[in-house]
């Protein structure tokens, strides 16, 4: 069942939800268009509340409670006709979304940097309450340019992202469930002239995925020529293999009586961490060591 609200703007039950609310006059319109239509009654000077703007579905029920007295139908009508005409299909933007963190804020970032036809929109709220995605889509949605370059600022970001991951071969040998390599290579990156290039959002990472992203996003956002970035992987590459050389040589048998339940666990949080069992104990004890004594060396 559904009511009329003031000036013949028709609403929904709310016990349905926001879809089953929607104003007649906004038909077809989903998450991404409703946030469209906040930004545009922003602009047109509504006062609404961004409190609720971090729930797609109480920014939305805040949204058709704010129009029932102040939009026709007709108005309605016209932003719907404004909002479908200016954007983009959402399969223009697949590859962006399912591409992970990593091209996600390439993307980002290429879109901050006002440097291509379409940037990061302009709003009255902080937009780091949303997604990362959601920002992107925002700024395409928003912008003033024609679709036509819309488009082709689609296709030159996806030319540009496919010419960046054409080294991505030579990283094949990187583990991510190696938790001493990723943290050398944190350590490699952070000593060397890619430093510069690593973002404050990667710099600080705790886990091996932060670990990588930092290593990524460095090579990703950097100035180097292909070819460069191919010889710095390639050098990391043959460093790692001697030091683990040198490591496997510094190893001595030691023999430890434990029981078949602490066993059994050394493996399984070894394993969680990407290292074999003696690589494991080796890990635990340094850390003691450092957090006992507070020093790193034997």
């Amino acid at each position: 069942m559904g009511f009329i609200g003031k000036n013949g703007v028709f609403l929904m039950s709310l016990s349905m939800g926001w879809e089953k609310r929607r104003p007649v006059g906004l038909e077809g319109f989903k998450n991404r268009d409703m946030l469209w239509l906040w930004c545009r009654l922003e602009e047109s000077g509504y006062s609404l509340n961004h409190g609720v703007l971090g729930s797609p579905d109480n920014r939305a029920n805040h949204l058709i409670d704010c129009i029932e007295d102040r939009e026709t139908v007709g108005r309605l009508q016209e932003y719907r006709r404004e909002c479908f005409s200016h954007r983009l299909e959402i399969s223009d933007f697949a590859w962006i979304k399912s591409g992970g963190d990593r091209l996600l804020f390439w993307v980002h970032e290429m879109l901050r940097n006002r440097s291509l036809p379409v940037a990061l929109a302009e709003t009255k709220f902080n937009q780091a309450i949303l997604s990362k995605f959601d920002q992107i889509l925002l700024a395409f949605d928003l912008s003033k340019a024609p679709v036509n370059v819309k488009k082709d600022t689609i296709e030159s970001l996806r030319q540009k992202w496919s010419k960046l991951i054409s080294i991505d071969p030579y990283l094949n040998w990187i583990d991510i469930k190696d938790e001493g390599q990723c943290r050398w290579l944190v350590d490699q990156v952070q000593n060397s002239g890619l430093s510069m290039f690593v973002p404050l959002d990667f710099a600080y990472p705790v886990d091996n995925k932060g670990r990588l992203l930092l290593l990524f996003s460095a090579l990703d956002r950097s100035t180097y020529d292909e070819k460069i970035k191919v010889l710095f992987i390639n050098d990391l590459k043959k460093k790692w293999a001697r030091k683990k050389r040198k490591d496997d040589t510094e190893k001595v048998q030691c023999n430890l009586n434990v029981d078949a339940i602490t066993k059994k666990n050394i493996k399984k949080l070894a394993d969680q961490r990407g290292l074999k069992m003696g690589e494991y104990i080796d890990a635990i004890v340094a850390e003691d060591k450092e957090r006992v004594l507070g020093q790193s060396e034997p």
